[in-house]
């Protein structure tokens, strides 16, 4: 019977493992750095469930083997307290980084930079005084940014290129981004 149960957590275990090989790949990232950082709690619940199954049933294999072999009932005994100590790592775990999502974190620091890149090429923008990002659930970010704008644009200008820039952002970013961008007057920057 625990082969049959590790046949089937272990092919659970290798397409979620292969999933999130794309994704990292994808993402141009080290497949543990991309679990590590990554916001789908779905994929990130799927594989750690099925890597506690698939060690869970070989510390269960490996007490009742020893079991037999000694004669000890102590054997088994240990295997179960050791899954038990397994589950509640693994909820844990999973509990912080679904705690990160409810209340926010910031952006990754390589999506960080490209909307910082992408805000400070953006025509007539003066200077990046401030950005803010807070990612919240698996696929949206807030964007705020205080941009000084250059003398010659009009505030009709000032609503396109934030247009613009949402527009490039949605383009480039793996999330959905809700920007706003608060246009400050250049002896204000200098300020904070």
């Amino acid at each position: 019977m625990l082969a049959i149960a590790f046949a089937a957590e272990g092919t659970s275990l290798v397409r979620a493992v292969a999933q999130v090989r794309g994704e990292a790949r994808q993402r141009d990232r080290e497949l543990l750095d991309h679990v590590r950082r990554s916001p789908d709690m779905t994929v990130k619940a799927a594989l750690f469930e099925d890597s506690a199954a698939v060690i869970g049933l070989a510390l269960a294999a490996a007490g009742l083997a020893l079991s037999q072999l000694t004669g000890s009932t102590a054997w088994d005994g240990s295997a179960s307290i050791a899954i038990g100590i397994l589950l509640i790592a693994v909820a844990v775990k999973l509990g912080h980084d679904s705690k990160e999502l409810l209340i926010g974190r910031a952006a990754d620091p390589r999506d960080q930079r490209l909307i910082r890149e992408e805000i400070e090429k953006t025509p007539a923008v003066d200077k990046l005084v401030e950005l803010f990002t807070l990612q919240f659930g698996p696929d949206h970010l807030i964007v705020a940014a205080r941009v000084v704008f250059s003398h010659e644009i009009s505030s009709d200008q000032v609503g396109d290129l934030a247009g613009d820039i949402d527009r490039r952002l949605s383009e480039g970013l793996p999330l959905v981004p809700h920007v706003f961008i608060d246009p400050t007057h250049p002896g204000h920057a200098d300020e904070n």
